[in-house]
Formats: structure tokens, sequence, C-alpha cells
């Protein structure tokens, strides 16, 4: 029943003028009237938008994954919505500048961004001066892809799996040295949920970036590292880099001849993802509108035949399942840094 024939039985049938009768019947002209007032607004909006280009914030400098990812996604979604879509890079102090860009955006579905396992639930969960809440200031929009970190060591290193790094670690004093991009990367947090399960500790060595760490350990000045798998193939498959491990819940498949962390200590899991966010206060049908071309596009061949080559799993989900993915990583996180520390 629309909301005219509402109205028109309100208006038109004899009902007794009972002083309850007359105040239920003012109350159904007012629900009808904010039906007839919201009901057209929320159908215009899903038609009308976008009529204006997108900007999408990348909170890391061009060239990297990131950038990648994102400047394919860029084209695809102006290919589908019909309006350009801007990529804007804004790097700096970990993603936490580009991110709170987006937080701070007009929630107009004009501006959405990218983001990450650090952006979203390392940083703002173990930072007490995070510039942004990662749940209450953004609309979750859609998980792209998700990746896991794989554990190299220099070949002089002599182990050829984890519990045999934990052995060397505990047999020398001071322990080994392992690198990591920076202090509450997701690689640094790797080597530290192995050194919660094994009951050890060692030295972290943190770098301005994950190819500085990873070239001193390819030149055996650190003893290893978590870094990601396509910043380490090339030297796994040239022999200067051996890899132990991969930190997902499985093998990955991208090196499925090297066993999980979780085969030698069961429970440890680092997953990391990227998704798109928008700021808080989207309107449902454009959160929706996105969540449904994003699914398209990365369920495309082409789209996941260059995350394939960047070595990224495609993954979408819905705008709560981010939300809730955010929320437990988060959580995660936070215990592992309070149990651990650095």
């Amino acid at each position: 029943m629309n909301v005219v024939s509402l109205l028109s039985i309100i208006k038109l049938r004899p009902i007794a003028q009972t002083p309850g009768v007359l105040m239920a019947m003012s109350k159904l002209k007012i629900l009808a009237c904010v039906l007839a007032a919201v009901l057209p607004a929320a159908s215009c909006l899903a038609q009308t938008w976008p009529n204006a280009p997108l900007r999408y914030i990348v909170p890391f400098p061009p060239g990297g994954s990131t950038d990648i990812i994102s400047r394919q996604l860029g084209e695809r979604l102006r290919e589908r919505l019909g309006q350009p879509v801007v990529i804007e890079n804004i790097g700096g102090a970990g993603s936490a500048i580009g991110v709170s860009r987006v937080a701070k955006a007009t929630p107009d579905g004009y501006t959405i961004g990218l983001g990450n396992t650090a952006s979203h639930t390392i940083i703002p969960f173990l930072s007490s001066t995070s510039p942004y809440d990662p749940v209450a200031d953004f609309s979750p929009i859609s998980i792209i892809n998700e990746y896991v970190n794989v554990l190299v060591v220099h070949p002089k290193i002599p182990v050829s799996n984890v519990r045999e790094l934990v052995a060397l670690n505990k047999s020398r004093v001071g322990g080994l040295t392992y690198a990591s991009s920076g202090n509450g990367a997701s690689n640094h947090l790797s080597a530290e949920l192995l050194a919660r399960v094994a009951y050890v500790r060692m030295t972290h060595v943190p770098y301005k970036g994950g190819p500085l760490a990873l070239v001193d350990v390819r030149t055996g000045q650190v003893d290893y590292m978590f870094d990601t798998i396509i910043g380490s193939m090339a030297m796994i498959k040239s022999g200067s880099l051996r890899a132990l491990a991969t930190t997902g819940r499985t093998r990955d498949p991208y090196l499925p001849k090297v066993p999980a962390v979780a085969e030698f200590y069961p429970g440890y899991e680092v997953a990391g993802f990227m998704a798109v966010f928008g700021p808080a206060g989207m309107p449902k049908a454009v959160i929706d509108r996105l969540n449904s071309e994003l699914a398209t596009i990365i369920r495309s061949p082409e789209m996941t035949e260059r995350l394939t080559q960047l070595y990224f799993n495609a993954r979408t989900s819905t705008p709560d399942e981010l939300s809730q993915r955010v929320r437990k990583d988060g959580a995660h996180w936070k215990c592992v840094d309070c149990e651990c520390g650095d």
C-alpha cells in the first residue's frame, strides 16, 4: 500500500468520532506525511548519486601496492558510476594523516578512502593519541583483499623452520634480532605474537619502511623479518632469503610449500586486509551502492588477476562484516601489545 492509499483510507473511511479514534487518526496522518516526505528523498538520493566526481584518498605515498590497487579500483568505479574518481595520495604518520582526512570529510558519499590493518586495527587501538576513532569516525563499506606476512631469514641462519628458529633464539645470549617497517606495523606485531606464543624474547630493530629493513636481513645485519609476500618473493625465489613460515591460519596459496606458523604453534594467525571506508554518517543508499559495485569489481577476472600478480587474496564483505573485523582485530592487537610489549 502506498502513502496516497493510506491517506485515502484515513480520510474517507467512516469511523466513529470518539476522542481516542480522533487521536489515532491524527497520529496516522502524521506518520503518513513523514513517510511521504522521507521515502521519495531516499529514493531520489539512490537514483541521483553520484552526480559529481568522487575523491578517493590513499593514506600512503604513490607507487606501493596500496596505491596500485586503489588506482585500479578507481578506474573500475569510474566506469561503473559514470563519474571521475580522483586518487589523492596523502601519506605520513603511518597512514594517520590520510585516514584522518577521510574521517573529517563531509559524509555525502563523494569522499572515500583506503584503510588497512595498520590504519584501522593497530595504530588507533595501540596509540592513546590517535587522531581518529576507527569505529565511530567511519562508515565501513567493504573489504577488498586479504594478505599474510612471510617469515624470512638470511641463508646463513642455521634453521629450517619456526620451531628451530625459536630454539636458536633461546640458545643465544641476548636472543635473535628481527627487523620491521616500524613500531606498530603488522610485521612488527607478527613477531611480537610469535614471541608470545613461543615464550621467548627477541630484539626488535625498527626501520623507516619495509624495503630498508629487508636489505639488512638480506645482508645478514639482522637475523629475520616478517615481510609482505610481494616484498620478499623475488629474494625467496633467488635464494637470497629463506622463507620459514607464513602467518595465515593455513598455508598460503602463493607459497604452498612453506608451512604456516600455526602448524608449529596452534592458534597463531596474522591476516591483514585492505578495505574501503567513508566518513561516519554516509547515507545507507550510497554505502550499499558502493558495496555492490566494489563486490562486482573485486570478483571480476581483471581485478582478480591484478591482485594475484601482487600476491593478495581477493575478498569482499558486507559493511557490517568489515565493522566487526575492525573491532575484533583491534582487540586482538591491543591484547598482544599489552602482554608482549616491545
